[in-house]
């Protein structure tokens, strides 16, 4: 699910940066609007480990900075499994999903936000809206 083809390989990246090192430039660059480069710097950091959830949070948020909607999903998905207790991880995906129109779902996932105790003025707001 690369959105862009990676100009070095995770190896190339690792002696240079360490993951943490890599998520910060990865989103110095996202915020910079470097979408090719936070791409690049996202996708080596979940080849080395696919399940970290900053980076699949930002790839999903990248995802959907370029239109990939429904390709945002599943790193929002990993995101939540990996880490619950964020609630910008519940925010983006419950978004992700009003996108694409499917209001029932995001109705469901705000509530299993809400059970997990996921917090924030979001949510909150979110669910008695």
């Amino acid at each position: 699910m690369i959105w862009f083809s990676p100009s070095k390989s995770f190896t190339e990246l690792n002696m240079e940066l360490t993951l943490d090192q890599a998520l910060q430039k990865g989103v110095e660059a996202h915020k910079a609007g470097q979408v090719q480069e936070a791409d690049r710097l996202y996708t080596a950091i979940l080849k080395a480990q696919p399940k970290h959830p900053d980076a699949n949070h930002n790839m999903g948020v990248l995802a959907v900075g370029v239109g990939k909607v429904q390709e945002a999903l599943p790193f929002f998905k990993t995101a939540l499994e990996a880490n619950p207790d964020t609630a910008q991880f519940w925010l983006s995906y419950i978004d992700a999903l009003i996108k694409l129109d499917r209001l029932a779902d995001a109705r469901a996932v705000l509530d299993q936000a809400k059970s997990n105790g996921a917090k924030g003025e979001a949510l909150i707001s979110w669910s008695s809206g």
